[in-house]
């Protein structure tokens, strides 16, 4: 599948690019240890997959399992339905406690039980059942920092899985990922929101991390592993696999956007404070290591 090249390939531009504009978040990511990223397995996303393009560790669990989960510091929720059973008190005071939840699509119903009133699912769906491609756009510092696209004229996209929930937010709640064209189809712009909570924070995504396909609008999203080298200004190496401009720009945007999910440093509840682990420090245990 072309994604899965898209994703090899900007994995290791992710890494020059890093080496290159913030050599301190890739000795972050390089430190984390086991047991600091959970996941908790889905119906349809697959966090995982990417975070083993990324080699960051994680422990991997049934949801089942997250009452029963005494560590860790960032929480991903791949997509799936949390119509009963949900683990509210336990997501709740792991954020309350300092810890960074992550939701993507259907994981959305575990959002809106553990924190009311800061999201809701409003009566649409994406795609009528096929799955769509939208245009998206940051309008905060932090969207563009999780996109990583600096140069002009990019174009990343949002693969929109079909019956994605769509959803609206509540005050307090900040917009960082957003697209004009979801709002024209769906009637919410919302790609990817966040917001504080007790001591730590939540971030949820529409569809899915794993992003499975692009669309091609432009002779430029038609262009080459070269072409999108010659933007990130990285060099070719042998391991790289060919791909389109488009789908190398929402490949490498996701990986850049989890990555900074990932590190331990805080991205919405930091008091103006960007706490950063410094170079052959450890992170602290599973238990400890949460947002400082």
């Amino acid at each position: 599948m072309a994604m899965n090249s898209a994703y090899r390939s900007s994995a290791q531009i992710f890494e020059q690019v890093s080496i290159r504009q913030n050599p301190g978040m890739l000795e972050q990511l390089r430190a984390i240890k086991d047991g600091e990223i959970v996941v908790v397995k889905g119906q349809y996303d697959h966090v995982e997959k990417l975070l083993d393009t990324l080699k960051v560790p994680y422990a991997l669990i049934d949801s089942e399992a997250v009452t029963k989960n005494n560590g860790g510091r960032v929480m991903f929720a791949n997509c799936k339905a949390y119509d009963t059973g949900a683990p509210v008190t336990a997501v709740r005071d792991f954020v309350s406690e300092g810890g960074r939840l992550v939701s993507t699509d259907w994981s959305l119903g575990l959002v809106t039980k553990a924190f009311p009133k800061k999201l809701h699912k409003v009566n649409q769906t994406t795609g009528s059942g096929n799955n769509d491609v939208v245009e998206v756009e940051a309008h905060t510092d932090i969207g563009r920092r999780f996109m990583g696209l600096n140069y002009a004229q990019c174009h990343p996209q949002w693969w929109l899985e079909g019956s994605s929930h769509v959803y609206d937010i509540e005050q307090g709640v900040v917009p960082l990922i957003m697209s004009e064209e979801m709002e024209e189809r769906y009637g919410k712009p919302y790609i990817a929101v966040g917001f504080p909570e007790g001591k730590g924070e939540v971030f949820h995504f529409i569809s899915h991390l794993e992003l499975q396909r692009t669309r091609l609008k432009s002779k430029t999203d038609e262009g080459t592993l070269d072409d999108f080298l010659a933007k990130m200004k990285v060099s070719k190496t042998a391991e790289m696999e060919e791909a389109k401009v488009a789908e190398l720009e929402a490949a490498y945007s996701t990986l850049n956007t989890l990555a900074h999910l990932c590190i331990p440093t805080p991205i919405l509840n930091s008091g103006g404070k960007s706490v950063l682990v410094k170079p052959g420090t450890s992170t602290g245990s599973a238990k400890s290591s949460r947002l400082a």
